[in-house]
């Protein structure tokens, strides 16, 4: 997702040296800029490195409160696009990127239930680019839903998916399939015949049948 997911000292938005410290007191340096994902956590486990993530505060209840304080410097501005495009060129296709960056979070990485709260703060951000008010209106049901799983008030297994298809949305009124990264292009067609609360992580999952 964004910047503030990665967990690292010293490393710069371009690339750097992660540090885990370890159980003695010497500390592990790897050369590797990702997140703290469910296949390389087990891997931390076993050689007894603690992950520390650079968590970000509480998101904000409602997208637009979110904005706002992104605006005015009390959250960072954690956009990223992911590379989930081929070419971006212009403010409407690095939304869009970005959008479609949250959908493989949730997809790929149990987003919703692993890092709900960052996942909150990465999407509002996703509107800093391009004509707020259109990306906020896109979006901002999908944050509730997130929004909702935060204050324990929706199951995130239940949530998920309706989430992703409603960012899924968003990204298909601004780019084609034929933009996207082989790695996201998979999404697009999914889950856009039903609406967007019918739709299940087994759709958009590799598994899933267009």
């Amino acid at each position: 997702v964004g910047p503030s997911r990665l967990g690292f000292v010293g490393a710069s938005a371009l690339g750097g040296a992660v540090r885990y410290p370890s159980a003695s007191s010497s500390a592990m340096i790897f050369p590797l800029l990702v997140r703290p994902t469910r296949t390389l956590l087990p891997m931390a486990a076993a050689l007894h490195i603690t992950w520390r993530t650079a968590a970000d505060s509480s998101a904000s209840e409602t997208l637009d409160e979110m904005l706002e304080n992104i605006a005015s410097g009390k959250f960072p501005t954690n956009f990223f696009d992911g590379g989930t495009l081929l070419r971006m060129g212009t403010d409407k296709e690095r939304v869009a990127a970005c959008i479609l960056d949250k959908v493989g979070a949730i997809v790929e990485e149990a987003g919703v239930s692993e890092f709900v709260n960052d996942l909150q703060v990465d999407l509002a951000a996703c509107c800093t680019k391009g004509v707020r008010a259109d990306c906020a209106g896109d979006l901002r049901q999908a944050y509730g839903l997130l929004a909702d799983v935060s204050a324990g008030r929706r199951r995130a297994d239940d949530v998920a998916p309706h989430a992703a298809a409603l960012l899924m949305a968003a990204v298909e009124r601004r780019v084609h399939a034929s933009q996207a990264a082989p790695s996201h292009a998979k999404y697009f067609g999914r889950c856009s015949g039903a609406p967007p609360e019918q739709c299940s992580m087994a759709a958009l999952s590799d598994s899933g049948e267009l």
